[in-house]
């Protein structure tokens, strides 16, 4: 099986190289007597016990080291081995790589050494390489003890009482940092190492007693717990031990520190995201799984799967922020930021990189531009592992507590909007959970790039809100004129609104440019996608500049238009006012006429009605006793009217010809037409009847 892949004459030439590289006499000896059985026993010790083991080598003629060190799995899988064992010995095989007779081994690490070397066997390398894998595993056992210690959350969170005081709301009117987060929640690996460096008088990296752990969490600020509480917490942790290490003293510091933060009921908002390339699971933390998700870790997947976890916070909450602190070992100079809420700004704090972005939304999604822009403000952070696990995004949204003083128009940021779009974190979701979905192939990194992109995006919406409400401003005024519901108050107001909106742009902009400078940040090919995302912001900011141009010019525009309406307003004044001063002399001409046609009529039924007589008591009046006379007298009457109107139409006609001829001639000074010809073109300012 195996000397059938050997060129003829391998294996005698490689005797004779043991032989002429080795040391002495008795080191060639040492070197000829280790055989591929000594090799097996420890690499792969229920397989040599076996009965048909060391037949199955004399069988196959494997007899030295180096015949061992050339097998392949499935030679080692022929031969009998288990899974396990076959890993061993190929790791120990690709430690004692096999060259061609003549070349001299440069490495102590082989199974043949040169001359000038300490001489290492291949049994001997074996024996260490064994006793690494017995540390690994004895290690791995102890992590694995660790993990279940960790996660006994009743456990860890009896050693308070529920009616210890809290500490966060005597606390808080201080400094954060300094009060809060440094000497009480700070877990990141630098101060744990500088705790315990103090405690570890001896420095030999353990700890012995209990009165140096009370030392060291006293430290940390955990000063509330009795001897006989320690005691218990030292024993249960260190087991048979009777010692603790620097990861032991890691896992009690921040199993206590969260116990002390969830040993009261908490209502939690959490929502976590466990994703593969194959698949993922979303789960709500509850007020009943919230102890299991701190004190617990995640679900255990296939090596080559590379998990990755999204934990999103939508409703802050401190205690949740300190409880995740102490859960990630986040830095606080992060976590201030986050409770602070810090300007726009991407930074990295030991292994972890840290995003704020100062968001805007829309709160009403006026596709049409019909109604003004309503803006809301939150303050988004992000934490993401750095490499190389790249496995873990904490993400936080907040309303932004200063928004009304920073914002124009000073708009509540928890105003209840009547239509709302869909929020980052919703698509987020929707992309992880979709069917094929590119984004769960990739790691953290380009999750918290997604993050940055869907907050860019939001931006950019607000920007083209505007961009539609102006322009529906600009088509109405252009309509309708004078008469346009454009308000200038509202225009300057969106004026100031777009200089802010710009400057949270430019940013942005600096976060997306210096993300594209972190190299570990492009593990997963994200650079292309941070440079593009950087265009866009680009883009949005040339526009809310353009736009703030055309509030200018529409500022500009509905002054001329209100001016040239004004002007419009006051010509249909005078128009008005002419056409009543013309009502008025026509009815006064009427009057007048109709009182001159009907005065002689009543000084001749006047005269006509006095009763002079003669002395024989017989009317002296003409006509008065004509037979006749009544008759003549209507007929008298009838022709005087008819002769009055008749000159009366004359002296009318011959009054108003003149006024029409002069308007004649003045309506092409005013420009051919006229509304009014009975009315004079009020061309100097005056007006004539």
């Amino acid at each position: 099986m195996f000397n059938a892949r050997l060129p003829p004459g391998w294996g005698e030439e490689e005797t004779t190289s043991l032989s002429q590289h080795g040391g002495g006499g008795s080191r060639t000896q040492e070197v000829m007597e280790e055989t591929s059985e000594d090799v097996l026993r420890f690499l792969a010790p229920e397989w040599s016990e076996s009965p048909e083991a060391a037949k199955k080598l004399v069988a196959e003629r494997i007899k030295t080291p180096l015949d061992v060190a050339r097998l392949d799995k499935h030679d080692l899988k022929e031969l009998g081995l288990g899974m396990a064992e076959r890993a061993r010995v190929l790791h120990w095989s690709s430690k004692t790589v096999t060259q061609p007779v003549g070349v001299r081994r440069q490495t102590s690490d082989l199974g043949l050494s040169p001359p000038d070397a300490t001489p290492t066997t291949s049994l001997a390398l074996a024996r260490s390489w064994a006793d690494a894998s017995a540390r690994n595993t004895r290690s791995a056992i102890e992590e694995r003890r660790l993990d279940e210690i960790e996660g006994q959350a009743d456990f860890w969170c009896s050693c308070f009482t529920r009616s210890e005081k809290h500490l966060l709301p005597d606390c808080l009117q201080d400094d954060v940092r300094e009060n809060i987060l440094e000497a009480f929640f700070d877990c990141t690996p630098e101060r744990v190492r500088e705790v315990f460096s103090g405690m570890d008088a001896d420095s030999d990296g353990r700890v012995f007693t209990v009165v140096e752990l009370h030392d060291g969490l006293e430290r940390c600020g955990i000063t509330s717990l009795e001897h006989v509480t320690l005691s218990k917490v030292f024993e249960r942790v260190t087991g048979d031990g009777k010692m603790l290490n620097l990861q032991a003293f890691e896992s009690i510091l921040c199993r206590l520190r969260l116990a002390r933060l969830l040993v009261k009921p908490l209502q939690a908002n959490l929502s976590v995201v466990d994703y593969t390339y194959s698949k993922a699971v979303v789960k709500h933390v509850d007020e009943d799984s919230m102890r299991e998700f701190f004190f617990g870790h995640r679900p255990d997947t296939k090596a080559d799967e590379n998990p990755v976890r999204w934990v999103h916070m939508q409703n802050f909450n401190l205690t949740l922020l300190l409880a995740l602190t102490v859960k990630y070992c986040l830095h606080p100079l992060s976590v201030e930021d986050v409770i602070e809420q810090c300007p726009t700004k991407i930074d990295r704090f030991g292994q972890n990189f840290f995003v704020a972005i100062e968001l805007l939304t829309i709160v009403e999604d006026g596709k049409d531009g019909r109604q003004p822009v309503r803006v809301c403000g939150h303050h988004v952070t992000a934490f993401c592992s750095g490499p190389p696990s790249l496995d873990t995004l904490l993400t936080f949204v907040q309303s932004e507590r200063n928004f009304c003083e920073d914002w124009p128009g000073g708009l509540s940021s928890t105003a209840p909007p009547t239509v709302r779009r869909r929020a980052w974190p919703e698509k987020l979701q929707q992309r992880l959970l979709a069917a094929r979905s590119r984004l769960r192939e990739r790691r953290a990194d380009f999750l918290l790039y997604t993050v940055v992109d869907l907050c860019a995006d939001e931006i950019v919406a607000v920007t083209r809100a505007y961009l539609v409400r102006l322009a529906w401003l600009e088509e109405d005024l252009r309509t309708h004129g004078d008469r346009s519901l454009i308000d200038l108050g509202e225009v300057s107001l969106v004026k100031l609104q777009l200089a802010v909106l710009g400057r949270r742009l430019r940013s942005l902009q600096r976060v997306v440019r210096r993300a594209s400078d972190y190299r570990d940040l492009h593990s997963t090919g994200s650079a292309d996608y941070w440079k593009d995302c950087a265009d866009h912001l680009e883009e949005a900011h040339d526009d809310a500049w353009h736009l703030t141009q055309r509030c200018d010019a529409l500022q500009m525009a509905h002054e001329q238009v209100m001016e040239k309406g004004h002007g419009e307003q006051l010509r249909r004044q005078n128009e008005l006012n002419q056409l009543q001063a013309e009502k008025v002399n026509n009815m006064l001409f009427f009057l007048t006429m109709s009182t001159a046609l009907c005065t002689p009529l009543q000084f001749m039924s006047s005269v006509y009605g006095m009763n002079f007589v003669s002395q024989d008591g017989i009317p002296t009046i003409p006509f008065l006793l004509d037979k006749d006379g009544y008759r003549r007298f209507w007929i008298g009457v009838y022709v005087y009217i008819v002769v009055a109107l008749v000159c009366a139409f004359v002296l009318y006609h011959r009054i108003h010809r003149p006024c029409c001829r002069a308007n004649e001639k003045r309506l092409p000074a005013c420009g051919g037409k006229w509304e009014n010809p009975a009315v004079e073109c009020p061309v100097d300012g005056s007006s004539g009847v």
